[in-house]
Protein backbone atom coordinates (compact mmCIF):
# COMPACT_ATOMS: atom_id res chain seq x y z
CA UNK A 1 0.00 0.00 0.00
CA UNK A 2 1.57 3.66 -0.61
CA UNK A 3 2.87 5.40 2.17
CA UNK A 4 1.41 9.07 2.62
CA UNK A 5 4.17 11.81 2.61
CA UNK A 6 3.94 15.17 4.08
CA UNK A 7 4.05 17.92 1.84
CA UNK A 8 7.41 18.87 3.50
CA UNK A 9 8.59 15.43 3.05
CA UNK A 10 6.80 15.34 -0.59
CA UNK A 11 9.04 18.73 -1.36
CA UNK A 12 12.37 17.72 0.13
CA UNK A 13 12.05 14.12 -2.59
CA UNK A 14 11.44 16.50 -5.03
CA UNK A 15 14.20 19.40 -4.75
CA UNK A 16 16.73 16.63 -3.71
CA UNK A 17 16.47 15.22 -7.30
CA UNK A 18 16.25 18.78 -8.93
CA UNK A 19 19.50 19.62 -6.90
CA UNK A 20 21.41 16.55 -8.28
CA UNK A 21 20.18 17.59 -11.80
CA UNK A 22 17.75 14.80 -12.63
CA UNK A 23 14.03 15.29 -13.85
CA UNK A 24 11.14 15.63 -12.25
CA UNK A 25 8.77 13.22 -13.59
CA UNK A 26 5.16 12.89 -12.86
CA UNK A 27 2.65 10.72 -14.64
CA UNK A 28 -0.68 10.15 -14.35
CA UNK A 29 -1.80 6.12 -13.61
CA UNK A 30 -5.24 4.81 -14.77
CA UNK A 31 -5.07 1.57 -13.42
CA UNK A 32 -2.94 -0.41 -10.69
CA UNK A 33 -0.96 -2.52 -13.35
CA UNK A 34 0.08 0.89 -15.02
CA UNK A 35 1.01 2.04 -11.51
CA UNK A 36 2.86 -0.95 -10.78
CA UNK A 37 5.50 -0.37 -13.28
CA UNK A 38 5.03 3.25 -13.39
CA UNK A 39 7.33 3.21 -9.72
CA UNK A 40 9.60 0.49 -10.88
CA UNK A 41 10.69 2.78 -13.47
CA UNK A 42 11.71 4.96 -10.47
CA UNK A 43 9.22 8.21 -11.07
CA UNK A 44 9.04 10.66 -8.37
CA UNK A 45 4.73 11.36 -8.50
CA UNK A 46 2.35 9.29 -9.85
CA UNK A 47 -1.23 11.05 -10.14
CA UNK A 48 -5.03 9.96 -10.56
CA UNK A 49 -6.69 11.49 -12.79
CA UNK A 50 -10.27 10.82 -14.32
CA UNK A 51 -8.93 11.10 -17.85
CA UNK A 52 -6.77 8.13 -16.69
CA UNK A 53 -9.42 5.93 -16.42
CA UNK A 54 -11.11 7.33 -19.98
CA UNK A 55 -7.32 6.81 -21.42
CA UNK A 56 -7.08 3.22 -20.58
CA UNK A 57 -10.35 2.86 -21.87
CA UNK A 58 -9.32 3.77 -25.26
CA UNK A 59 -11.01 6.98 -25.10
CA UNK A 60 -9.56 10.52 -26.13
CA UNK A 61 -8.52 12.71 -22.42
CA UNK A 62 -11.03 15.15 -23.26
CA UNK A 63 -14.09 12.21 -21.94
CA UNK A 64 -12.82 14.12 -18.82
CA UNK A 65 -13.94 17.12 -19.56
CA UNK A 66 -17.46 15.73 -20.28
CA UNK A 67 -20.14 15.40 -17.76
CA UNK A 68 -19.26 11.59 -18.20
CA UNK A 69 -19.61 9.95 -14.63
CA UNK A 70 -18.29 11.70 -11.48
CA UNK A 71 -14.69 12.65 -11.37
CA UNK A 72 -14.15 13.00 -8.01
CA UNK A 73 -15.40 9.77 -7.05
CA UNK A 74 -13.78 7.85 -9.77
CA UNK A 75 -10.37 9.18 -8.62
CA UNK A 76 -11.19 8.13 -4.62
CA UNK A 77 -11.94 4.54 -5.82
CA UNK A 78 -9.47 4.46 -8.55
CA UNK A 79 -7.00 5.40 -6.14
CA UNK A 80 -8.39 3.37 -3.37
CA UNK A 81 -8.88 0.10 -4.97
CA UNK A 82 -6.93 0.09 -7.90
CA UNK A 83 -3.27 2.28 -7.59
CA UNK A 84 -3.05 2.61 -3.45
CA UNK A 85 -2.45 -0.99 -3.65
CA UNK A 86 0.01 -1.58 -6.02
CA UNK A 87 2.33 1.39 -5.31
CA UNK A 88 4.61 1.12 -2.39
CA UNK A 89 7.44 4.33 -1.65
CA UNK A 90 6.06 6.88 -4.86
CA UNK A 91 4.05 9.83 -3.32
CA UNK A 92 0.27 9.79 -5.19
CA UNK A 93 -1.66 12.70 -6.46
CA UNK A 94 -5.21 12.96 -6.84
CA UNK A 95 -6.85 14.90 -9.46
CA UNK A 96 -9.62 16.97 -7.56
CA UNK A 97 -12.44 18.50 -9.13
CA UNK A 98 -12.05 21.89 -6.98
CA UNK A 99 -15.80 23.04 -8.61
CA UNK A 100 -17.65 19.82 -7.65
CA UNK A 101 -20.75 21.69 -5.81
CA UNK A 102 -21.83 18.27 -3.78
CA UNK A 103 -19.27 17.39 -1.89
CA UNK A 104 -17.99 18.98 1.27
CA UNK A 105 -14.61 19.93 -0.13
CA UNK A 106 -12.68 19.95 3.21
CA UNK A 107 -13.89 16.37 4.34
CA UNK A 108 -13.18 14.98 1.11
CA UNK A 109 -9.64 16.07 0.68
CA UNK A 110 -9.17 14.64 4.38
CA UNK A 111 -10.70 11.40 2.90
CA UNK A 112 -7.84 11.26 0.32
CA UNK A 113 -5.32 12.10 2.90
CA UNK A 114 -6.98 8.78 5.22
CA UNK A 115 -6.37 6.65 2.30
CA UNK A 116 -2.85 7.43 1.53
CA UNK A 117 -2.69 10.21 -1.36
CA UNK A 118 0.39 12.71 -0.65
CA UNK A 119 -1.45 15.57 -3.05
CA UNK A 120 -3.57 17.17 -5.34
CA UNK A 121 -3.67 19.21 -8.34
CA UNK A 122 -6.87 21.08 -9.93
CA UNK A 123 -8.15 18.65 -12.58
CA UNK A 124 -10.79 18.47 -14.35
CA UNK A 125 -10.25 22.36 -14.37
CA UNK A 126 -12.53 25.18 -15.80
CA UNK A 127 -9.10 27.23 -16.79
CA UNK A 128 -9.13 24.23 -20.08
CA UNK A 129 -12.47 26.57 -20.88
CA UNK A 130 -12.22 30.02 -22.46
CA UNK A 131 -14.80 32.47 -24.58
CA UNK A 132 -18.54 32.98 -23.43
CA UNK A 133 -18.66 29.07 -21.72
CA UNK A 134 -15.77 30.40 -19.48
CA UNK A 135 -17.18 33.66 -18.49
CA UNK A 136 -20.38 31.72 -17.67
CA UNK A 137 -19.36 29.52 -15.69
CA UNK A 138 -17.23 32.56 -13.79
CA UNK A 139 -20.75 34.09 -13.51
CA UNK A 140 -22.57 31.62 -12.33
CA UNK A 141 -20.73 30.31 -9.05
CA UNK A 142 -18.86 27.97 -11.51
CA UNK A 143 -15.34 29.36 -11.78
CA UNK A 144 -11.52 28.89 -11.09
CA UNK A 145 -11.81 30.44 -7.78
CA UNK A 146 -13.12 27.01 -6.33
CA UNK A 147 -10.12 25.34 -7.46
CA UNK A 148 -7.65 28.18 -5.95
CA UNK A 149 -10.15 27.36 -2.99
CA UNK A 150 -9.48 23.53 -3.12
CA UNK A 151 -5.82 23.89 -3.30
CA UNK A 152 -5.43 26.33 -0.04
CA UNK A 153 -7.55 24.00 1.69
CA UNK A 154 -5.35 21.04 0.79
CA UNK A 155 -2.13 22.98 2.30
CA UNK A 156 -3.86 23.64 5.04
CA UNK A 157 -4.47 20.06 5.23
CA UNK A 158 -0.55 19.40 4.84
CA UNK A 159 -1.02 18.01 1.29
CA UNK A 160 1.46 18.90 -2.01
CA UNK A 161 -0.31 21.12 -4.07
CA UNK A 162 0.27 20.73 -8.15
CA UNK A 163 -1.38 23.80 -10.20
CA UNK A 164 -2.59 23.85 -13.59
CA UNK A 165 -3.05 26.99 -16.23
CA UNK A 166 -3.70 27.33 -19.20
CA UNK A 167 -3.71 31.08 -20.28
CA UNK A 168 -1.72 34.39 -18.43
CA UNK A 169 -4.56 35.54 -16.55
CA UNK A 170 -5.47 32.09 -14.86
CA UNK A 171 -1.72 31.57 -14.39
CA UNK A 172 -1.26 34.96 -12.59
CA UNK A 173 -4.49 33.88 -9.99
CA UNK A 174 -3.35 30.62 -9.21
CA UNK A 175 -0.19 31.53 -8.11
CA UNK A 176 -1.35 34.78 -6.36
CA UNK A 177 -4.02 33.14 -4.68
CA UNK A 178 -2.83 29.32 -4.32
CA UNK A 179 0.34 29.53 -4.32
CA UNK A 180 1.18 26.17 -5.64
CA UNK A 181 4.26 24.12 -4.83
CA UNK A 182 4.04 22.67 -8.42
CA UNK A 183 2.77 24.89 -11.51
CA UNK A 184 2.64 23.00 -14.50
CA UNK A 185 1.62 24.80 -18.09
CA UNK A 186 -0.56 22.74 -19.98
CA UNK A 187 0.06 22.85 -23.67
CA UNK A 188 -2.61 21.10 -24.71
CA UNK A 189 -4.17 17.46 -25.86
CA UNK A 190 -0.85 15.20 -26.53
CA UNK A 191 -0.12 14.50 -30.05
CA UNK A 192 0.08 11.00 -31.40
CA UNK A 193 -1.72 8.03 -31.15
CA UNK A 194 -5.18 6.82 -32.13
CA UNK A 195 -7.06 9.63 -29.73
CA UNK A 196 -4.16 12.15 -29.50
CA UNK A 197 -4.41 15.73 -31.58
CA UNK A 198 -3.16 15.97 -34.87
CA UNK A 199 -3.40 19.81 -34.84
CA UNK A 200 -1.35 20.14 -31.96
CA UNK A 201 1.27 22.79 -31.49
CA UNK A 202 5.10 22.08 -32.80
CA UNK A 203 7.84 21.57 -30.04
CA UNK A 204 9.39 24.63 -30.87
CA UNK A 205 5.27 26.38 -30.07
CA UNK A 206 5.38 24.00 -26.70
CA UNK A 207 8.39 25.29 -25.39
CA UNK A 208 7.75 28.90 -26.13
CA UNK A 209 4.30 29.18 -24.96
CA UNK A 210 5.14 26.95 -21.79
CA UNK A 211 8.58 29.40 -21.26
CA UNK A 212 6.31 32.09 -21.18
CA UNK A 213 4.12 30.94 -18.34
CA UNK A 214 6.68 29.22 -16.24
CA UNK A 215 8.50 33.00 -16.43
CA UNK A 216 5.23 34.39 -15.10
CA UNK A 217 5.01 31.53 -12.50
CA UNK A 218 8.67 32.24 -11.36
CA UNK A 219 8.27 36.30 -11.36
CA UNK A 220 5.06 35.57 -8.29
CA UNK A 221 6.72 32.92 -6.81
CA UNK A 222 10.51 31.58 -7.57
CA UNK A 223 10.94 28.53 -5.72
CA UNK A 224 7.99 26.88 -7.46
CA UNK A 225 8.62 23.83 -8.96
CA UNK A 226 7.60 23.97 -13.11
CA UNK A 227 6.64 21.30 -15.17
CA UNK A 228 5.77 20.86 -18.85
CA UNK A 229 3.10 19.03 -20.08
CA UNK A 230 0.57 18.16 -23.47
CA UNK A 231 1.00 18.90 -27.35
CA UNK A 232 4.21 18.17 -28.43
CA UNK A 233 6.48 16.20 -25.88
CA UNK A 234 5.36 12.57 -26.39
CA UNK A 235 8.72 10.64 -26.24
CA UNK A 236 11.89 11.12 -24.02
CA UNK A 237 13.66 13.29 -26.31
CA UNK A 238 10.68 15.67 -26.51
CA UNK A 239 10.69 15.91 -22.50
CA UNK A 240 14.83 16.34 -22.84
CA UNK A 241 13.85 19.48 -25.48
CA UNK A 242 11.75 21.21 -23.17
CA UNK A 243 14.29 20.94 -20.54
CA UNK A 244 16.88 22.16 -22.43
CA UNK A 245 14.46 25.30 -24.18
CA UNK A 246 12.88 26.23 -21.21
CA UNK A 247 12.90 26.36 -17.28
CA UNK A 248 11.38 23.89 -16.71
CA UNK A 249 12.31 21.02 -14.05
CA UNK A 250 10.98 18.20 -15.34
CA UNK A 251 7.51 16.87 -17.11
CA UNK A 252 4.48 15.80 -16.20
CA UNK A 253 2.70 12.46 -18.67
CA UNK A 254 -0.50 11.50 -18.88
CA UNK A 255 -0.94 10.23 -22.54
CA UNK A 256 2.65 9.64 -23.38
CA UNK A 257 2.33 6.79 -20.68
CA UNK A 258 -1.03 5.84 -20.34
CA UNK A 259 -2.06 5.45 -24.22
CA UNK A 260 0.97 5.78 -26.18
CA UNK A 261 2.86 3.37 -24.41
CA UNK A 262 0.28 0.58 -24.87
CA UNK A 263 -1.26 1.09 -27.71
CA UNK A 264 1.47 0.16 -30.53
CA UNK A 265 2.40 -2.61 -28.03
CA UNK A 266 -0.42 -4.23 -27.71
CA UNK A 267 -1.55 -4.21 -31.55
CA UNK A 268 2.23 -5.40 -32.71
CA UNK A 269 2.40 -8.48 -29.83
CA UNK A 270 -1.27 -9.09 -30.54
CA UNK A 271 -1.26 -9.27 -34.42
CA UNK A 272 2.54 -11.03 -33.60
CA UNK A 273 0.48 -14.09 -32.05
CA UNK A 274 -2.08 -13.76 -34.70
CA UNK A 275 0.97 -14.48 -37.35
CA UNK A 276 1.15 -18.35 -35.86
CA UNK A 277 0.43 -21.19 -38.22
CA UNK A 278 -0.88 -24.62 -37.80
CA UNK A 279 1.64 -27.30 -38.57
CA UNK A 280 2.29 -27.95 -42.00
CA UNK A 281 0.00 -25.03 -43.47
CA UNK A 282 3.07 -22.42 -43.08
CA UNK A 283 3.09 -20.08 -45.88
Amino acid sequence: MARRYSRTACLTRLRTEIEAGRAIVMTGAGNGLAAKFIERAGVDLIGIYNTGYFRMQGCGSLAGMLPILDANELVFRTAEREVLPRVTTTPVIAGVNGVDPLRDMPRFLSDLARIGISGVHNFPTVAWFDGNFRRSLEATGLGYEHELAMLRAARDLDLLTVGYAFNREDTARLMEAAAPDIFIFHAGITAGGTTGDAGAASLLETATRSEEHFALARKIRPEVILLAHGAAIVDPEHAQYMLDHTGCHGVQLGSSIERLAVEGPIEARAAAFKASRLPGRRQ
